[in-house]
């Protein structure tokens, strides 16, 4: 018996008997057979085959199982026919998979035929559009051939009055005829020597392309040879760098060593610290008398010449001697400069413009008579930043910049040979121009000069990094991110003619932009003061012009390099991000004095305007607004 929710196996594909009609639509209608049918049918095929293995399975299952239990059953018969009836099933399927993959081959020899029949049926195609193509022209030739004969009528009429024309025509032709055959001749010469002419140069250029190809070859092989000499090289750079980190090792044991001494340095300093605490108590009492001394050193620095940083004026060139004259007091005396220098800045809120032009000539002053004393020039304290050096911040080894004698701005330099701290003396060997003849300039090409003593570290400005390249090559250049003065009044007349380059000198200071380049030259930007503050100075366009290149040929209009911090503009209120705060010992002091009056001058306008309610402008006596110039006398 089958069980009630037993249902028949049907297949799902089309029977065979109406596969052969869908075909012959397929033929008539011109169709392809498409590959998803086809994969439709595969899949189809495959299932089937799934279920035929399972079926078969299930079979042998239930007769192993059941064979044992259906021997004496009364349904064995039943259970039989059921047998026979599955077994014919799948016999049905097996033939319907055998007519479906006839079926499949039936379709690829249609879809054979059909591609074969698309073919033929585009032939046919272009034949008859061939044959229309030709009819249309037929029929138009026709017409043209008739239009031709109206024409030729016509023409035949013409051709007779023409006739007796042409020949006169046909005279004057032939003459010109003949002298442009000349012409030719003659054009035709000329074009054979040019075609001489084209010959030999092609010779040239094949001689040419010869040499290159031989001169490439050499030069492959030089470069072959240097690749060697750099693998050599490199062999040799990898023994130095072996070296190199023995020798670290022992500099590290070296900075151990030199740990325990600042530490033992630093102890002393404590010492000398408190010592400097009992001599502050001293120079309470002193302040009074500078108060009095301060007034003979302003009139004294009006006759002052321009010396900086406590550098006297007594000779026309600039040597050890005239650069430390006024520098050889004792160590007592030096630490009393200090002393006072630490005193007038704890005052300087009460003191304000006053202790600005208390250096450490005006303590010295103190030392001497009235008689001994020669005029120096004081130096206005930087706002931001301290740009003062002591003996322990030079090095031997080191090239620094001097002050010199005709303006005292740093342009002379000199390579530090040794510090003698216990005399507070160095030995500095002079960066002299390349060409002797040429003008003081402070960049170009240099070379070594005589070796001297310096005695005191106040003469030196700051460290420069000139480019050397064994003993006579010295290079000294501006450098992007750096500060430095030009000659405002410069010429090239000046190379040919040293009278004019004279002080006084104007300046205008300039931030570089772009390094030196052999051709182009450098590139600078300008520096304008910034109003309020006695030496910060920020990128501003002077006469509409900010950014600028300076050829090779204007190099010596360079006058110095200027020290320079570059400002966040959280300093104070006012400053603006990116400015330059320069070094007031590198600024000419007449710039400084004309800074400091037009300071005060704005300050007196600023407590006049409070009472009218107007604050940070500055107007004239006409009641016009004061505008200061960016351009620097």
């Amino acid at each position: 018996m089958e069980p009630e929710n037993s249902q028949p196996f049907t297949f799902r594909s089309n029977p065979p008997d109406q596969e052969p009609a869908a075909a012959q639509t397929e033929d008539h209608s011109r169709k392809r057979v498409s590959a998803y049918d086809l994969m439709v049918v595969d899949s189809d095929l495959e299932g089937v085959d799934k279920k035929m293995d399972k079926l078969r399975n299930i079979l042998e299952q239930i007769q192993k199982k059941a064979s044992s239990v259906l021997e004496f059953s009364p349904w064995w018969e039943e259970i039989d026919e059921e047998l026979d009836l599955l077994k014919q099933r799948a016999m049905e399927v097996d033939l319907k998979e055998a007519s479906l993959k006839t079926q499949i081959l039936e379709l690829e020899k249609k879809e054979e035929r059909l591609k074969l029949v698309e073919e033929r049926a585009m032939k046919i195609e272009i034949e008859s559009d061939l044959k229309r193509f030709l009819e249309e022209n037929v029929a138009r030739l026709v017409l043209e051939k008739q239009n031709e004969e109206m024409v030729v009528a016509q023409l035949n009429a013409h051709e007779k009055l023409l006739q007796g024309s042409m020949k006169l025509k046909h005279e004057e032709l032939m003459r010109e005829v003949e002298a442009r055959r000349e012409e030719v001749a003659l054009l035709s010469k000329s074009i054979d020597a040019k075609t001489c002419d084209l010959d030999m140069k092609v010779k040239a250029f094949d001689l040419k392309q010869t040499t290159e190809s031989e001169r490439m070859r050499m030069e492959t092989e030089l470069i072959e040879t240097s690749l060697k000499q750099l693998e050599a090289r490199e062999n040799e750079l990898r023994l130095l760098n072996e070296t190199i980190k023995e020798k670290s090792t022992e500099l590290e044991k070296k900075e151990e060593n030199f740990q325990l001494i600042q530490q033992a340095q630093a102890r002393d300093v404590e010492v000398k610290i408190k010592f400097l605490e009992l001599r502050e108590k001293e120079l309470g009492e002193r302040e009074k008398e500078l108060e009095l001394k301060q007034r003979e050193v302003q009139e004294r620095s009006i006759q002052a010449g321009t010396r900086k940083r406590t550098r006297v004026e007594s000779g026309p060139s600039l040597d050890a001697e005239s650069l430390t004259q006024h520098n050889q007091n004792d160590e007592d005396k030096e630490k009393d400069s200090a002393s006072v220098l630490s005193a007038s800045t704890s005052s300087r809120e009460a003191h304000e413009e006053d202790i600005e032009e208390v250096v450490v000539s005006i303590v010295r002053g103190t030392h001497h008579n009235d008689e001994d004393h020669e005029p120096l020039m004081c130096v206005v304290d930087s706002e931001f930043n301290d740009f003062s050096k002591t003996m322990s911040s030079i090095m031997a080894g080191q090239v620094w910049a001097l002050y010199d004698n005709i303006d005292s701005m740093p342009r002379c330099y000199g390579r530090i040979k040794k510090v003698n701290k216990c005399q507070s003396s160095l030995q500095v060997t002079w960066l002299e121009p390349k060409d002797e003849e040429s003008v003081l300039a402070a960049c170009g090409r240099f070379k070594w000069g005589n070796t001297e003593t310096v005695k005191s570290h106040l003469a030196f400005s700051h460290e420069i990094h000139p480019i050397i390249r064994g003993k006579h090559f010295i290079a000294v250049n501006p450098s992007k991110g750096e500060t430095w003065a030009l000659f405002r009044d410069w010429s090239k007349s000046w190379n040919n003619n040293r009278k004019q380059h004279k002080p006084p000198y104007r300046y205008d200071f300039v931030e570089v932009l772009v390094n030196v380049d052999d051709c182009l030259g450098v590139g600078v930007a300008y520096l304008g003061k910034v109003q309020g503050f006695a030496s910060v100075y920020k990128q501003a366009g002077q006469h509409g012009v900010i950014s600028f290149m300076i050829t090779p040929e204007e190099m010596q209009r360079f006058s110095h390099k200027v020290p320079s911090f570059r400002l966040n503009g959280e300093e104070k209120e006012g400053v603006p991000v990116g400015s330059f705060e320069l070094d007031p010992a590198a600024i000419p002091s007449s710039i400084l004095k004309h800074d400091r009056s037009i300071r005060k001058e704005a300050e007196e306008t600023e407590k006049q305007s409070e009472d009218c309610g107007k604050t940070g402008e500055v107007e004239d006596k006409d009641g016009s607004r004061k505008d200061f110039p960016i351009i620097l006398d």
